[in-house]
């Protein structure tokens, strides 16, 4: 039994023991599977959630191999090009390839004050040029960094200069030995006596005295003799002769007499040349348009090289205005194109007075493909470059901007600005008190603030004109901006890349004053206020949602400020012609006429006018006036009154060249050329046109006279105009009962018979009746009008005319013209006033028209011509105050020639036109409405009750298109005629005769809501976007028609959408 219990234990401890064996290497098994585990954990738990993401978006783009590819590239540029095209160079790094930023200073500064001697000289240490070069990898790193340089300052060694002048020391020691016993060969000796004063002799003379001394010497000469000249009395007399009939002091005039050698004298030569005046324009100019996102304007060679038929090109010379259209150009440049080229139409810019632009197609022959090409100097077998890569645009847009480079002007160095170089520039730098140089490669601009200083302004163009002759260095940027052009398109060589060089005569140095930018610098910025960057500017939106911004009609009408006419000539106020007074300098300027000669052109020669016919003009002939003036000043004395003593200034001269409305071409260029050659004395030169004569004009006749015929055996029919006896116009109209106007005067002139009939209009006022008077007067003795010395003079007056009257005037009719017999006398003492609608500077803005005529203590009853209506820009809105009544005056849409209506773009610049000519209507009807307010307003002033009536906004005035003119309306101007060819245009643009209130139409115009029938008829209602005639559909007739409701059709692509209008025909 021991054993057998022995036995057993035995075999429970190896059981034990292979247990615990067992389960030690488990454990250490699932340790190593439990770290291998947590190592592999480790590794993938920062990338489960990007491997998800990614595997996701791979997923949500496998729908794309399931389907046909689209088709969408066959309509970009890249297909429409037969051969793939390569792009001329490659972008070396993503970071700004710019011009290193280096402060230039001038080689030649200028010494302002003394100069320096040359002990206070320093020898230049020399600067490691690769120290100030621009990190590529890091930009602006240099800039955090300072830059140390050890500078070695010479100091005087005194001590050398001591042993130069002094002999040096030299220290000896004496070897030998001294004993005690040594002192003993001392030998001892007294001590010296004090020195003593000796005393000199008695008899010692005194010093003599220097001055009696020197008059005792005999021969200095006590007197001399004096020799008097008569000449010198002789002189002073004749000069105070002379003093006593001239204004001008003794000294003046012994100064004018003197004989001055003006040759011997030096002056100080000046930094800059007086004839250089650095215009921001040459002609000619070539313009190249590049770019998608910041469309680059650039200036480039005006060679035929430069074109290529993927981007757009301006040409701009003195007379002619070119916009070449490449084939292969985006939509974004086309536009540009476009509003750069109406700019410079509209405001002369760039020194181009062209009339209408000149567009040339690539691809397309047209009638100014050999002027273009001619001014290119493009040669018979050149064939033009074609477009380029894609990705071109884009390329070039960029390297282009990184290179721009602007300084500041600083104490005699030019500062490059960090934060805008190598970028767009913006217009927050443009500040009043800076001197800015911007240099973007062929243009170089130094833009100067108003409030900037002088000295500063010269010194930054003396520094840009040596930077200008220095030439340019683009070593650090990609492309080389000023030969940019000859990379452009699809080129079979390239050749190698030049980015050093001296600009070429065909780049630009100009000056440009704050607010005088041109439209080539405005470019340049980002954020240039300019409305015609967005195409989808809040001005222009269509149906109402956010017009064109009405000019405020209440302070239009509160703006009426008088102002006396005032002719300048030499940069001399002149008045009215003869007198002028400053406020300011409290100074009376009379001007004082010497003579006036006058000249009528003959085709290819002038004949002199006689002093008979002076002040007479024909309206088809063209003369030359010369008027020779003074101005005499007088001041006024410290008590007020006005000073006895005036000054007479120097002999003026002026010459005008008048043209009448019917003269011919050759006689008008003929007045031009003869008008320059008879001015010898290089005076003032003025064109004027007929029925825009200054007042100072008049003058020079007192009474002027404008005929139509030059026969004396008809009855002529005279408007008198004017409210002054000396400004008096006296002009000739078509003899019948419709030229009548009731506000004035009117003279019946005929000669054989040597009768006058002198007629009166019912409300024509007594001043107006007096200027008639002496105007007749001058009328009975002049042989313009009457061959014989008897003449017969008539008076009569509207409503009691004689039948003699009616029979020379051509009949009684009086329906002809609109009569003021049975009306009211609000219209007496009434000058009408004329505001024009336009956007000259880019905002829609009212201006108000003035008459050369006006005056303060008169009222002027027909101040404005047809003349301001027809000869404005069209299409184009006038508002006319009648005092009554206002009427709202719009033109017509201009036709398109023949030769540019084959540009591709002319119906997306109709539909802008159109939709830009319906927004102005709005505002200026929204304008007049508000003006009609303030009126009623300022009348009701006046009235105690105050109660504005309900049909105060309806009696407001009338709507009336050019060419459908009432008689009404006509009556307000002196003299009016039919344009047949302007009524034949309004009226194929379905305009009528019928009149319209104004706000019948601002609410015809701004309706938002129509039928179904209407919209899908032709041609639809005036007002109406063709592009989205489901905005006027009601709720439920859009859901009829498009079978959805508005917010689910909101809802769908843009494709959809359009094929449902399709099918509905509402597209």
């Amino acid at each position: 039994g021991v054993g057998q219990r022995e036995r057993k234990s035995k075999r429970f401890v190896i059981g034990v023991i292979d247990k615990n064996a067992l389960l030690l290497a488990q454990n250490a098994h699932n340790a190593d599977k439990s770290e291998a585990s947590a190592i592999i954990g480790d590794k993938e738990i920062g990338s489960k959630v990007s491997d998800r993401l990614s595997k996701l978006e791979i997923s949500s783009q496998s729908w794309k191999n399931r389907i046909e590819p689209s088709d969408a590239q066959k309509f970009t540029v890249a297909a429409r090009v037969r051969t793939p095209a390569r792009l001329p160079f490659v972008k070396t790094s993503d970071d700004r390839q710019c011009p290193p930023q280096v402060i230039f200073r001038s080689a030649n500064p200028p010494l302002l004050g003394l100069a320096k001697s040359p002990s206070m000289m320093v020898a230049a240490t020399e600067v490691n040029q690769v120290s100030l070069k621009r990190s590529n990898s890091v930009p602006g790193e240099e800039y955090n960094q300072e830059a140390t340089t050890t500078v070695t300052v010479l100091q005087p060694d005194d001590d050398e200069t001591f042993e130069k002048f002094f002999t040096g020391i030299r220290n000896t020691v004496i070897d030998e030995e001294v004993e005690i016993a040594d002192f003993d060969a001392i030998k001892s000796t007294e001590r010296l006596a004090f020195k003593r004063a000796v005393q000199g002799p008695k008899g010692r003379r005194a010093a003599r005295n220097p001055l009696k001394s020197l008059a005792a010497r005999g021969n200095i000469q006590m007197e001399y003799t004096e020799v008097k000249s008569a000449a010198t009395e002789m002189e002073m007399k004749r000069l105070k002769e002379m003093a006593r009939k001239s204004h001008l002091a003794v000294e003046a005039i012994a100064g004018l007499a003197s004989i001055e050698d003006f040759k011997s004298i030096n002056l100080k030569s000046h930094s800059l040349p007086l004839n250089t005046t650095y215009l921001p324009y040459k002609s000619p100019m070539l313009l190249h348009i590049k770019g998608r996102t910041h469309v680059q304007t650039r200036l480039v060679e005006p060679k035929y090289s430069s074109i290529n038929t993927g981007d757009c090109f301006i040409l701009i010379t003195c007379d002619k205005l070119f916009r070449y259209v490449g084939e292969g150009a985006n939509v974004i440049e086309k536009t540009r194109g476009q509003h750069i080229c109406a700019y410079i139409l509209e405001n002369r810019d760039l020194g181009c007075v062209a009339t209408r632009e000149l567009v040339v197609l690539s691809g397309k022959s047209g009638v100014h493909d050999a002027d273009f090409w001619e001014i290119l100097q493009r040669p018979q077998d050149w064939d033009v470059v074609e477009c380029g890569h894609a990705d071109e645009d884009d390329l070039f847009e960029v390297t282009l901007t990184e290179t721009n480079m602007v300084y500041e002007y600083r104490d005699e160095e030019l500062h490059p600005i960090e934060e805008f170089w190598g970028c767009v520039p913006r217009i927050e730098m443009l500040t009043a008190d800076r001197v800015l140089v911007f240099n973007f490669a062929s243009e170089l601009y130094v833009w100067n603030g108003k409030n900037a200083d002088g000295d500063a302004k010269r010194a930054a163009l003396r520094l840009t004109q040596e930077m200008f002759n220095g030439g340019y260095n683009y070593d650090a940027c990609d492309v080389n901006p000023v030969e940019f052009s000859t990379l452009a398109g699809d080129r079979e060589t390239h050749g190698e890349f030049v980015r050093t060089g001296q600009y070429p005569e065909w780049c630009l140095l100009a000056r440009i004053t704050q607010h005088m930018e041109t439209v080539l610098f405005r470019e340049k910025f980002l954020d240039w206020p300019d409305y015609t960057r967005n195409p989808l500017c809040q001005d222009y939106n269509v149906n109402g949602v956010s017009g064109i911004r009405a000019p405020d009609g209440h302070h239009l009408f509160h703006s009426g400020t008088y102002e006396e006419p005032n002719v300048v000539l030499e940069n001399a106020n002149l008045g009215r012609g003869h007198f002028y007074y400053d406020p300011d300098t409290m100074r009376h300027f009379d001007v004082l006429t010497d003579s006036v000669t006058m000249w009528q052109i003959q085709e290819y020669t002038f004949d002199t006018v006689d002093d008979a016919s002076l002040g007479h003009f024909h309206a088809d002939g063209s003369y030359i006036v010369k008027w020779m003036y003074r101005i005499s000043v007088t001041v006024r004395e410290l008590s007020g009154n006005i000073s006895n003593r005036s000054t007479v200034g120097r002999t003026r001269c002026a010459y005008f060249c008048w043209q009448g409305n019917a003269s011919s071409a050759n006689e008008k260029g003929a007045a031009a050329l003869f008008t320059v050659e008879l001015d010898k004395e290089k005076g003032s030169q003025v064109r004027v046109r007929q029925g825009q004569e200054d007042t100072a004009f008049i003058r020079l006749f007192g009474t002027m006279f404008i005929h139509r015929e030059r026969t004396t055996n008809t009855w002529r029919l005279y408007i008198v105009s004017g409210s002054d006896a000396r400004e008096t116009v006296l002009t000739e109209v078509p003899c019948e009962m419709a030229q009548l106007r009731s506000r004035t005067c009117f003279i019946l002139v005929h000669g054989e018979q040597g009768t006058m009939y002198i007629w009166r209009g019912c409300r024509a006022t007594e001043n107006t009746h007096t200027i008639t008077q002496n105007a007749a007067e001058k009328v009975k003795v002049s042989k313009e009008f009457f061959a014989t010395s008897t003449v017969v003079a008539k008076n009569e007056l509207e409503g009691v005319e004689s039948d003699e009257f009616f029979d020379a005037i051509g009949g009684k009719r009086r329906e002809a013209y609109f009569s003021l017999l049975e009306l009211g006398d609000e219209m007496d003492n009434f000058t009408p006033r004329l505001f024009h609608f336009s956007r000259t500077d880019g905002a829609f803005k009212a201006v108000e028209l003035f008459s050369h005529l006006r005056s303060r203590d008169h009222a002027t009853p027909y101040p404005f011509s047809q003349l301001d209506l027809y000869g404005a820009r069209q299409p184009t809105i006038f508002l006319l105050d009648a005092g009554a009544k206002l009427w709202l005056w719009m033109g017509w849409w201009p036709k398109e020639e023949s030769d540019s209506s084959d540009d591709s773009d002319n119906e997306l610049v109709n539909r802008a036109g159109e939709n830009r000519w319906l927004g102005e209507r709005r505002a200026a009807l929204t304008t007049a409405l508000a003006y009609w307010k303030a009126k009623k307003e300022s009348q009701r002033d006046e009235d105690e009750s105050g109660n504005e009536s309900d049909d105060e906004q309806s009696d407001a005035g009338n709507v009336v298109w050019g060419g459908f003119e009432p008689l009404e309306f006509t009556s307000h101007f002196p003299d009016w005629q039919l344009h047949p060819e302007v009524t034949e245009i309004n009226k194929l643009d379905g305009r009528s005769e019928d009149l319209t209130s104004i706000e019948q139409y601002l609410s015809q115009i701004t309706q938002r809501e129509y039928p179904l029938e209407t919209l899908l008829a032709r041609p639809l209602p005036e007002g109406v976007d063709p592009t989205q005639l489901e905005l006027y559909l009601s709720p439920d007739e859009f859901e009829e028609a498009l079978g959805v409701t508005r917010s689910d059709f909101q809802e769908l692509p843009l494709w959809k959408q359009t094929k449902l209008k399709k099918e509905m025909g509402l597209f």
